[in-house]
């Protein structure tokens, strides 16, 4: 029979068949509800906080300058980082593996860099403006 712990004392792995595997976090339930319950109203504010502001901008006419369509670009790309990349953070920080597979963990990261980098780059232009 496999046993989950390892050699060196109390340390569980993410995935105990294999021995390259890193060691998974180990929390009390009620501190992973804490922290569940906090990145979820981070996301959520996230997700709607940037929906308020495209909304706005595109319903009011006199919002919509130059500069109002660079923020509301920067509002579109964090809405879409706090739904599609933050979720999957959020597991992966509370949990302390990744569950997904290679190619999940692959997509996750090109769209946490490339959502990232592109807000970097809306928040340099909007100083720049």
């Amino acid at each position: 029979m496999i046993s989950n712990e390892t050699d060196t004392g109390n340390v569980f792995l993410c995935y105990p068949l294999l021995p390259d595997s890193c060691p998974r976090a180990q929390r009390l339930t009620i501190l992973k509800v804490a922290m569940y319950v906090v990145m979820v109203l981070m996301i959520l504010t996230t997700v709607f906080g940037n929906l308020l502001v495209i909304i706005s901008i595109s319903h009011f006419k006199q919002l919509q300058s130059p500069t109002h369509m660079i923020v509301q670009s920067l509002a579109a790309c964090d809405c879409l980082l706090g739904s599609l990349v933050m979720p999957y953070s959020m597991v992966r920080s509370v949990e302390g593996c990744w569950y997904l597979g290679d190619v999940v963990c692959k997509v996750h990261s090109s769209l946490d860099m490339t959502f990232s980098i592109s807000s970097i780059l809306h928040l340099s232009l909007i100083a720049i403006d």
